[in-house]
């Protein structure tokens, strides 16, 4: 038989992994996306299409909704 004690531990190490996988990359896609408005702004000429923002948006918005459903479940 094996330990349930470890095994939940276990589990719990590994959402606490994603958990910060998950929160490490949406925070990492918005400097991308900061460092593109600031590029839209400074530089003449240079244009963001909605093709390029609408799925950095669309990465970030699912990534903080995995976080937020993970929390609300309580497997953090």
């Amino acid at each position: 038989m094996s330990d349930e004690r470890g095994d939940d531990a276990t589990e719990r190490r590994r959402a606490g992994d994603y958990s910060s996988a998950r929160i490490g990359a949406a925070a990492a896609l918005t400097l991308v996306l900061v460092i593109l408005l600031v590029l839209d702004v400074a530089v003449p000429g240079y244009d963001i299409s909605p093709g390029i923002l609408l799925p950095l948006l669309g990465a970030i918005l699912a990534l903080l909704g995995l976080e937020v459903s993970a929390l609300g479940r309580g497997v953090r």
